[in-house]
């Protein structure tokens, strides 16, 4: 029996012992056959384990993630905050963003109560889906170290790694929906057939419910899966239009309900607008230009880990670069995706771009780079690699704890005290207007109050009752832009019936409290 066996399948082309042969007078020797099988068994079952390791380590990073914020405690972020306002009941639509999260994140408040619990399960859980989606769907197709490679990429992606994990809510449903498009889109290149284009629209549905930028990703999969030749026939079908039909289905209803509302509905296009020059202008030069910035920005640690890799790999880990079919697809709808967006920028005149609109793109571009730079990488590569990404772990797990426990964040404002405070002084329990940011934390404490949304209603074109504005010392002049905002008619501000400052420290800094002012107006019966 020979010495050795080299397979190449799982494992990887790592050399296996051979299996000595049995002594004995009735033993009989392995044929080569047998053997080999009993090397891809044991291949297949190293790569089992190394499967369920590498998915037990990003849900122990994400459970990580949840006994931090649970230890630490403090104040909700903005968007956090907002999910406390919009979502400790159910609603069919939420203003200018669609319902999914909101939706999601009711049925943790439901089951957890409206806490730090509810908040921070709900986020982590959808975000170790995230990886673990990514992983499983680009393990069939391009193997499990090139999977393990374009899943870790997500983790370069400063929007999703850092912003979504401190404070994000309904992109890390966009994330997800994403991630899920996409697996779903390999699956009906793999199974080609009606079930595989229900699902593909199914995934396409729910990602529509995500945010709207959303939108720019299944024209850039189908596109780019229709600029390769092997792929054209699979895609030109007209069962596409099934796709269609049960996206629609899935998204109509929520987007009726929103549109039917385009006072709120439309009410964050300001957005596109900022930075940009005055009304006379075009400004779509300015909205490319953020565009590239953004780009360029967001690829940066991506960028940094290719040029390491390539740079401290020698000539080894050059020529082990290699684009799989999956890879080259997913790329390409990435730079179609962009190409897309420049179009949609200079089309509508959008001055303004922020990095984390594009998360679609980069979700769908970094894991091929990754899996192109370091799925065939030498070992010392790969090794350093994942010692990286533990790194850059670790160094965010820090990072969080460190903006909670130092400095005079908003994570760390005392929102509890002036609960109390507010509890105390006014026991027939106003209605709250102001930042989602206060207003949000406030009902934390106050969970029996009720507060505006924040976007624009008409609540207060007949105003009644009594409403408590809540904001900054700097946001003491646009208090009346506060009411006006949810429908109240007058040009001037009412007379208050109570002003009232309040000092609100920090919990880890003894420097100077935040100023709050409370200002209570009375309009007569209960609102209704």
């Amino acid at each position: 029996m020979a010495a050795g066996h080299r397979t190449g399948g799982a494992g990887g082309g790592r050399l296996y012992a051979a299996i000595p042969p049995v002594r004995g007078r009735n033993a009989l020797p392995l044929c080569p056959c047998q053997n080999a099988r009993l090397a891809m068994t044991a291949a297949r079952a190293k790569d089992a384990r190394t499967v369920t390791l590498f998915l037990l380590a990003i849900a122990a990073y994400f459970a990580a993630q949840i006994g931090l914020r649970l230890w630490l405690g403090g104040s909700f972020e903005g968007d956090e905050a907002e999910m406390v306002v919009l979502s400790r009941d159910w609603h069919f639509a939420y203003g200018s963003q669609p319902p999914l999260y909101n939706w999601y994140q009711t049925v943790f408040f439901d089951l957890f109560g409206v806490n730090t619990l509810g908040l921070v399960l709900a986020k982590n859980l959808l975000l170790f889906g995230t990886y673990a989606t990514a992983f499983l769907a680009l393990r069939p197709v391009a193997g499990t170290r090139p999977a393990m490679a374009g899943a870790l990429a997500l983790g370069l992606i400063p929007n999703l790694a850092w912003w979504c994990q401190r404070t994000g809510s309904h992109s890390i449903a966009l994330a997800f929906t994403t991630v899920l498009t996409v697996a779903a889109f390999l699956w009906l290149l793999r199974r080609p057939g009606t079930r595989g284009f229900v699902l593909f629209g199914l995934a396409v549905g729910l990602g529509g419910l995500a945010k709207p930028n959303f939108w720019i990703v299944p024209p850039a999969l189908i596109l780019a899966g229709l600029s390769m030749a092997a792929l054209r026939p699979l895609l030109w079908d007209r069962r596409l239009w099934l796709t269609a039909a049960v996206a629609l289905a899935v998204a109509i209803l929520p987007y009726a309900a929103m549109l039917a509302d385009p006072l709120a509905a439309f009410s964050d296009l300001w957005e596109f607008r900022t930075g940009a020059g005055g009304p006379a202008q075009a400004m779509w030069p300015a909205g490319l230009a953020y565009l590239g910035q953004s780009t360029l920005l967001e690829l940066v640690p991506m960028l940094l880990a290719v040029g390491l890799a390539l740079g401290l790999g020698g000539a080894a880990a050059r020529r082990s670069l290699k684009t799989p079919p999956e890879a080259q697809l997913l790329l390409r709808a990435a730079l179609i995706g962009l190409a897309l967006t420049a179009v949609g920028v200079v089309a509508t005149d959008t001055g303004f771009v922020r990095s984390r609109w594009l998360m679609p793109l980069f979700i769908l571009g970094l894991p091929p780079l990754a899996m192109t730079v370091f799925g065939n990488a030498p070992a010392r590569v790969w090794r350093n690699f994942l010692r990286a990404m533990a790194g850059l772990a670790l160094l965010i797990l820090a990072a969080i704890a460190d903006t909670r426990l130092r400095g005079a964040g908003s994570d760390s404002l005392r929102v509890d005290l002036l609960a109390e405070t507010l509890a105390e002084t006014l026991p027939d329990r106003p209605v709250l207007l102001g930042p989602h940011y206060y207003t949000g934390n406030l009902l934390l404490h106050l969970p029996d109050w009720a507060a505006f949304p924040p976007f624009p209603t008409r609540q207060l074109a007949e105003p009644e009752g009594r409403v408590l504005v809540v904001v900054d010392r700097k946001g003491v002049p646009g208090i009346l832009g506060l009411l006006q905002e949810q429908g109240y008619p007058g040009e001037s501000l009412p007379e208050p019936v109570l002003t009232r400052e309040v000092q609100v420290p920090y919990r880890f800094d003894e420097g100077t409290p935040r100023e709050i002012v409370v200002t209570l107006f009375d309009f007569g019966a209960a609102l209704r």
